[in-house]
């Protein structure tokens, strides 16, 4: 009797990526300049007090740093490119800051929850207005 010899492929095993444009590699610790900020209160124009507000900085202290020209460091930086990326999307959909802010400042019910400007004092709120802006972008509404 023949035998027959089976072929058994190794299995390979699929590790996930994660997106490089959320996840940078480091040497330092992560910065965000005073001039990138700059251009960021001009995409979302708020006061010097919201800003410190959202921020959860008194606003002699957001004085001090755009005096000094201090870049913001840790989670006040990573908070800073969350807005960056949402303000990018709320752009494309809203063309003006004036009306991208008009937006923010309104309440908004979603999901059963309520989003209105407190919702960007967290990275979790700011994820949740990103995700709303996402399904306006492609028309899916709930």
């Amino acid at each position: 009797m023949k035998k027959i010899k089976y072929h058994q492929q190794e299995a390979h095993i699929l590790i996930a990526s994660e997106p490089e444009v959320l996840y940078r590699k480091t040497t330092s610790g992560l910065l965000f300049s005073i001039k990138k900020f700059e251009v960021l209160s001009s995409r979302l124009p708020f006061s010097q007090a919201e800003w410190a507000d959202i921020l959860h900085i008194s606003d002699r202290t957001l004085q001090r740093y755009i005096k000094e020209d201090k870049p913001f460091e840790g989670l006040f930086a990573e908070h800073l490119l969350q807005l960056e990326n949402m303000a990018a999307l709320a752009l494309e959909i809203f063309d003006k800051p004036e009306t991208v802010k008009q937006w923010l400042l309104s309440p908004k019910r979603v999901l059963d929850q309520t989003l209105d400007f407190s919702a960007l004092k967290s990275f979790w709120g700011v994820k949740l207005i990103s995700n709303e802006l996402g399904r306006m972008a492609y028309g899916v509404y709930i």
